[in-house]
């Protein structure tokens, strides 16, 4: 892997998200030795940037079609086979994500030795200001909350406020505090166009992706142990030491009776959890005509898969962080565990005139593998540990496919629906089921470009849409775009939660 998306990672994935032209960077820097497939779940599906003859010469279409297209002899085709680069992004709905996540790490941890409370941000007059869900994670001193809270019954009532503000910020970052690379590139070539009848397509492929999840264990806060526990506090005088009050559900309030200051911390199992993967495929594809008739003919496919999957992972708890960002140097540098796979998909094509049905199985056999296992030490949350389990594992879950599609005369314009039935998670545990509709425009000229455009959307996972635009140029170089149609801010900025970017090249021989 010449240039590993890992390496994107280095500078904060935040940086990466907000400069698009990595994407420049992160296409030219693979070479033809790293080749991608899409026998896994992708960002945005690989099968919208092509049209019916690309896909069937290519790792992302259906197996039994490339025998049909061979057969067709379509003038824009080119039936040799056919290269391709890619890169995408995809993100949460949530702005500086790891500048939240570093506040909360501070939260999380009780006060040093020697602190005393007093290094909290005060605002302009010099009091620091109550919690909010915009700053909510502050010290404060007990003279600041007794001017606006003067009974105790109402202090009891804004440690309830920061501990719903903390609580609702870990539900945040838990369901949209992700962001998520990939990077693939594909190669396939058509061996034989008549053995034993059918058409032998190889291919090879590689695909790296990583994503920051966080993983968080929920607060039980219990109002009438903390009312206790407040209660308490004018017993103590200037000469006590600091006081540590249980307020219950791990949050304990550290109060200094010399100045009457004080921090409130929470100690739970929560987590930033760091994942990786590459996975190598190599295929033969065999397809066949199995049926002619005046109305259409019938066509079967076949396709063994060999994988080579690496996966790793990296597990800081929340409390434990002191540099978000810099931990992408430690899953740039972790160990992959590396395994080997055998699978296979299968597939079936009715071509008529003017339009085509299909459908396709992939990973028939559901082979599994296995990330490095984190250390379970350290946490103790029941909660925690099953989610830990459910990410431990990578199962190339099987998938059925359904397509069709209708055209003109010669299959100059077309219209093609794929729907993905059954819904499959990827090796960052995201579950994805695509929707797709395209319609294009082949050119049989090389100097009028062919052209593409269509949605897809997520219908599991995220649900994120995607529209899709797309360029033949010169019968053989293919450029596509997607970009998704939801918004999020980053570092002030309006920017789009996805991008996907493809070029690649068909060619005969």
């Amino acid at each position: 892997m010449p240039f590993s998306l890992l390496l994107l990672f280095k500078t904060g994935l935040l940086n990466i998200l907000a400069n698009y032209h990595v994407f420049a960077a992160l296409v030219l820097g693979f070479s033809l030795s790293a080749l991608s497939g899409n026998a896994w779940a992708d960002i945005q599906p690989r099968s919208a940037s092509l049209n019916y003859s690309q896909k069937a010469l290519s790792n992302a279409g259906n197996p039994a079609a490339a025998a049909l297209i061979v057969a067709r002899k379509d003038p824009h085709v080119m039936t040799g086979g056919s290269i391709e680069l890619g890169g995408g992004i995809e993100y949460g709905d949530l702005d500086e994500l790891f500048t939240k996540i570093d506040e909360l790490s501070l939260l999380f941890n009780p006060p040093s030795e020697g602190d005393d409370g007093s290094d909290g941000v005060d605002g302009s007059d010099g009091v620091v200001p109550p919690p909010s869900p915009e700053n909510p994670i502050r010290d404060y001193t007990w003279q600041d909350l007794f001017a606006e809270y003067p009974e105790l019954e109402d202090r009891l009532d804004l440690v309830k406020r920061k501990v719903a503000t903390t609580a609702g910020l870990l539900a945040l970052i838990a369901t949209e505090g992700y962001g998520k690379a990939e990077a693939t590139s594909n190669a396939s070539f058509v061996v034989s166009e008549d053995l034993f009848g059918g058409t032998l397509l190889f291919g090879a492929s590689f695909k790296g992706n990583s994503k920051a999840v966080g993983i968080f264990e929920d607060i039980n806060f219990d109002s009438d142990q903390a009312k206790a526990q407040l209660k308490t506090i004018p017993g103590f005088d200037e000469h006590d030491p600091v006081q540590e009050l249980d307020l219950s559900g791990g949050i304990t309030l550290f109060y200094n009776p010399a100045n009457n200051k004080v921090k409130m911390t929470v100690n739970n199992d929560s987590l930033l959890l760091i994942k990786a993967a590459k996975v190598t495929q190599f295929s033969l594809s065999y397809s066949h005509i199995a049926l002619e008739s005046d109305v259409g003919n019938l066509y079967w496919g076949v396709k063994p898969n060999f994988y080579r999957v690496g996966l790793t992972n990296v597990g800081t708890r929340i409390g434990d962080i002191t540099d978000t960002e810099a931990l992408f140097d430690d899953i740039k540098n972790a160990d992959f565990i590396y395994e080997n796979g055998f699978d296979m998909d299968v597939g079936l094509v009715w071509a008529a005139e003017h339009y085509q049905l299909g459908a396709s199985l992939t990973s028939v056999f559901e082979h599994t593998y296995e990330f490095p296992e984190l250390d379970r030490n350290r946490f103790s949350s029941e909660n925690i540990l099953s989610q830990l389990n459910q990410h431990e594992v990578y199962t190339m879950e099987r998938q059925l496919k359904i397509e069709a599609g209708i055209f003109t005369d010669q299959r100059h314009w077309s219209l093609g629906v794929e729907f993905d039935a059954n819904p499959v998670v990827d090796p960052m545990h995201d579950e994805y089921q695509w929707f797709t509709l395209t319609a294009g425009y082949a050119a049989d000229s090389w100097w009028l470009p062919s052209a593409r455009l269509g949605i897809s959307r997520n219908l599991a996972g995220t649900g994120l849409g995607y529209i899709n635009a797309g360029v033949t140029v010169m019968k053989f170089i293919n450029l596509d775009v997607a970009t998704t149609l939801d918004t999020v801010t980053l570092d002030g900025n309006e920017m789009r939660r996805g991008l996907n970017l493809r070029l690649g090249v068909q060619f005969d021989y």
